[in-house]
């Protein structure tokens, strides 16, 4: 455990103390329990140093810990090395295959159909929590997506890490240029508002009335999803145009792909949502997300509360006795841990 303790620091030293609060926070506590002992842990979001330094807390909490990476990333190898050599427990995801954990700690339902854990699971996406929704599961799941600190990490980062990473994997100015974003969700929702930054031409497809109304009083142009012709002749015109649906296949089923090509095309959900229609090398980062081709995919400060809340499931699936099924992180803690970021931070959950 020395040497898994010692790499951890390594990564650590990326970053800046202030960027991370809540996880010092939460080491300082499990340090003093080990609320993890004897907890047997599967965890599975993209392999970062962000994610390391996560990391630390179920190490010092006591758990024994199995680490992996969702399918839609790819992990650095060297990284994955360095944490093998460290002593770290490291199984590739496809190679996950009915063994036996306690909880699981999941991104996007990868582990849905690998394992099924005998206390519960703890899902930190949109897209992972209605395929848990939709699934018979015979356990319960916390999702932290359901609850406003998803909006810190999925508004706030994920919109600024988005611009962060076209910008410097396409080398294009962007001022002024045609862009289009399809749904208006949390992930839409900060992409588009990031890009006004950039441009004032910025044409949002939603399906959902709520999200249409929302991004037409934000100032947007938006177009219904279902309007097919004019959201075709509208993709025509762009420069670039990003898929932050949840829904895979969203563009192939609905759209002629003729009309997206010879475009920046980006995909910034956990599914294929360009779809059969388009061949990898025509989407940016064969149709994965773009900010995770980066040094940074999404800023600690943001990753933070979130990484926090993801790792307080595990103290609620165990104190908290739950019905099957999938439940929200609860609103009393979620407002609390906001309202905390918010002070230290002087950003607004809500843009």
């Amino acid at each position: 455990m020395e040497s898994i303790h010692q790499f951890i620091n390594e990564q650590k030293g990326y970053f800046d103390k202030g960027q991370y609060p809540f996880l010092q926070k939460q080491l300082k506590r499990v340090a003093k329990n080990l609320p993890y002992k004897d907890l047997r842990i599967l965890h599975n979001i993209p392999f970062t140093r962000e994610t390391i330094v996560k990391l630390e807390t179920l190490y010092v909490g006591g758990a024994d810990l199995v680490v992996t990476s969702p399918s839609f990333m790819e992990v650095d190898r060297e990284l994955v090395h360095q944490f093998v050599q460290a002593g770290g427990d490291w199984v590739p995801i496809e190679k996950i295959r009915h063994q036996s954990f306690d909880i699981t700690m999941d991104c996007a339902a990868e582990l849905l159909d690998k394992t099924s854990p005998s206390i519960g699971g703890v899902e930190i996406t949109g897209t992972g929590t209605n395929k848990y929704k939709a699934a018979e599961i015979d356990y319960p799941v916390i999702s932290v997506d359901q609850s406003k600190i998803k909006h810190l990490e999925g508004v706030l980062g994920t919109g600024e890490a988005f611009v962060r990473a076209f910008l410097e994997l396409t080398q294009e100015n962007i001022k002024g240029r045609k862009m289009m974003v399809f749904g208006y969700g949390k992930v839409g929702r900060g992409i588009a508002h990031h890009l006004k930054n950039y441009t004032q031409d910025i044409t949002v497809v939603e399906q959902k009335q709520e999200h249409i109304a929302q991004a037409f009083h934000a100032g947007f142009k938006v177009l219904s999803a279902d309007d097919q012709k004019n959201v075709e002749a509208s993709a025509s015109q762009m420069f670039a145009i990003v898929t932050a649906t949840g829904i895979k296949n969203v563009i192939s089923d609905r759209y002629n792909p003729k009309a997206f090509k010879a475009k920046y095309l980006a995909n910034m959900g956990g599914e294929d949502e360009f779809g059969y229609g388009f061949e990898k090398k025509g989407v940016m980062c064969e149709k994965r997300p773009i900010n995770f081709f980066v040094d940074q995919p999404t800023l600690m400060r943001y990753l933070d509360p979130v990484f926090y809340a993801h790792n307080l499931g595990v103290d609620l699936l165990r104190f908290a006795r739950l019905d099957n099924g999938v439940h929200p992180f609860p609103s009393f803690l979620a407002e609390e841990i906001v309202a905390e970021w918010e002070s230290i931070f002087n950003e607004k959950e809500y843009i």
